[in-house]
């Protein structure tokens, strides 16, 4: 009788203390990144690429010159290489597109036939790339 008491007692104990209950603290915030939606990473396209991009975990806006945290808007860079992270991502330079209007399309237009390689970086009204914030990166082809 004792030992059955005590197996009900520590069951009890076990339940009051969380055992056998679902956990139900908060999950982890989700990871800030930048997707490019479409195309999909090895497509085949033509000279006209149309991008879908997409954030999660940040708010899109306009470049207003500003580093809000948490705001930011879409930097691609075709067939170059990433500028330094902590650094103000430069205008005027070939393969580099600011889409400062905080848009989530663009249109690579005229691309050569070959391998592109297209990586979406997101940076903040200052054009500074934001901090912790992934990117994305896709390979096209565009065919001949």
């Amino acid at each position: 009788m004792r030992s059955t008491l005590l197996i009900a007692g520590l069951s009890l104990a076990s339940l009051s203390c969380g055992g056998g209950r679902p956990d139900t603290r908060a999950a982890p915030p989700p990871v800030a990144r930048a997707v490019i939606a479409q195309p999909a990473d090895g497509d085949t396209v033509g000279s006209d690429v149309h991008l879908a991009l997409q954030a999660e975990g940040v708010e899109v806006a306009a470049a207003d010159g500003q580093h809000v945290a948490g705001r930011g808007h879409h930097h691609l860079f075709i067939d170059v290489d990433l500028t330094p992270p902590d650094s103000v991502i430069p205008a005027g330079v070939p393969g580099i597109v600011h889409i400062g209007t905080g848009a989530s399309e663009w249109t690579a237009a005229g691309l050569t036939p070959g391998a592109h390689r297209i990586i979406d970086v997101l940076a903040h009204g200052d054009h500074v790339p934001m901090e912790g914030v992934g990117t994305d990166t896709v390979r096209i082809v565009v065919r001949e």
